[in-house]
């Protein structure tokens, strides 16, 4: 376990770190010095609506317990600034982000994972760390979660919090992938909503602190104690704990998202690679941000729910533990559902069937996660995410020149209009032939 955290704590970090700026360079930064022009690009003409389904899917992956859990454990360990190197973090996934999204849609998409993932050696390894993760992350540790804030909140017991989520994902899970995409894209913009609002509303009821905050988090950006909470110090020193929740968050580079975003009918990568983009940015940029705000306006420190929960209801009294229960609660149904496709889909890949027999196994580990360890619980998906990161940055960097080239009217002159139009269409395959084509 040592060992691992070594590893987890520096090499890997390191590799994110430099494929993300590796990226960030190649693709120009046009997202950072374009961003009008590169959401203009995103909703021109086109099956927008299956780019948005998708979309929440693979939100419903990222926006779980690592918004606020993840977001907590780093301003415990790193101060206030850890929240600027969450930003920068958040910046350098989303080339990553966008460039696996890429890969996903314009190479074909044999049953379970995208091609750019299915090597020889990838290809077995990968979807037995994503199922596994699926299991961990997406089942034991949303549970867990979920328990925590009811036990805490209300007082409900943990048998009872296990088996109000399973039941439920049970039920969606078990009707396929539409039904999954339909569920997601009406929970994942509640969710979201709610708990963004009710960040806001502590912010805004501790406004005259807010300037203080601000002033705080860029002053402590650059003490040790802010890198190590923060994830950048990751690059030089060891294990650090707000590093590892995230990742949790975001899963930067990790390759989950390629696996939702591939189900989008589109013809152009490049478009869909946008809304990669789009997913880091509410994730991190919004909704952590929100997180971190809230806990430090409020002016309350700690670990796990319990901060947030402070803040929450020094601003909105009883009712507070039922607000916050209720958000953890919808985060974990989401990201449940979302991970449940994901361990199908590396199901798939492993076994070439079986795959519904995932939401069974997913909705046991959902009714054990309350029960489990959480410290277990968060070192085995450290774990998984640190394999899955290793093969796919593998994966990304090989293909790099393919990304720029389907990244071209995205990456043009300044000033150039363009629009999806612009770019050659990308059409899914309908041989292997073609498949073998396209391959960037």
């Amino acid at each position: 376990m040592a060992a691992y955290a070594t590893v987890l704590g520096g090499a890997v970090p390191l590799l994110l770190f430099f494929a993300g700026l590796f990226f960030l360079v190649r693709l120009r930064g046009f997202y950072l010095l374009h961003p009008i022009r590169t959401l203009r690009y995103a909703l021109g003409r086109g099956k927008t609506r299956a780019s948005l389904s998708s979309l929440a899917v693979a939100l419903g992956g990222t926006l779980g317990v690592g918004n606020i859990t993840g977001v907590t454990s780093a301003l415990l360990v790193g101060g206030p600034g850890a929240l600027f190197w969450m930003w920068c973090s958040a910046v350098l996934s989303m080339g990553l982000h966008y460039a696996e999204v890429v890969l996903a849609l314009a190479t074909a998409s044999p049953p379970g994972l995208p091609r750019y993932l299915s090597g020889r050696v990838t290809g077995k390894v990968f979807p037995l760390f994503l199922l596994l993760l699926s299991l961990t992350l997406g089942g034991g540790i949303q549970s867990a979660a979920a328990a925590e804030a009811a036990k805490i909140a209300v007082s409900c017991p943990a048998v009872l919090s296990g088996a109000l989520l399973a039941l439920p994902v049970a039920c969606v899970t078990a009707g396929g992938f539409a039904r999954i995409r339909a569920v997601s894209g009406r929970v994942i913009p509640i969710v979201t909503l709610l708990f963004a609002l009710s960040c806001v509303g502590v912010i805004v009821a501790f406004r005259a602190r807010l300037p203080d905050v601000l002033r705080t988090v860029f002053r402590e950006a650059f003490s040790p104690r802010a890198a190590v909470g923060g994830g950048i110090g990751e690059t030089v020193r060891r294990a650090s704990v707000g590093f590892r929740r995230g990742l949790l968050s975001n899963e930067g580079g990790c390759g989950t998202a390629s696996v939702a975003h591939a189900t989008a009918e589109v013809d152009d990568p490049a478009r869909q690679g946008v809304f990669g983009i789009v997913e880091v940015a509410t994730d991190t940029l919004l909704l952590c941000t929100l997180t971190g705000l809230a806990v430090l306006c409020a002016g309350y420190s700690g670990d796990g729910v319990a901060p947030l929960l402070s803040a929450f209801s020094s601003v909105y009294g009883r009712g507070a533990g039922v607000l916050l229960s209720l958000s953890v609660f919808l985060f974990a149904f989401a990201t449940a559902i979302s991970y449940c496709f994901y361990g199908r889909s590396a199901l798939v890949a492993l076994t070439g069937g079986a795959g519904d027999a995932f939401p069974f196994l997913l909705a046991l580990f959902l009714f054990l996660g309350a029960f489990l360890p959480r410290g277990t619980l968060f070192f085995l998906s450290d774990l998984f995410l640190g394999g899955l990161a290793v093969l796919n940055l593998a994966a990304l960097l090989k293909r790099a020149d393919g990304v720029c080239r389907l990244s071209a009217p995205l990456i043009g002159k300044t000033g150039k209009k363009v629009t999806p139009r612009d770019g050659r269409p990308i059409r899914r395959p309908g041989s292997q032939k073609e498949a073998a084509r396209r391959r960037p």
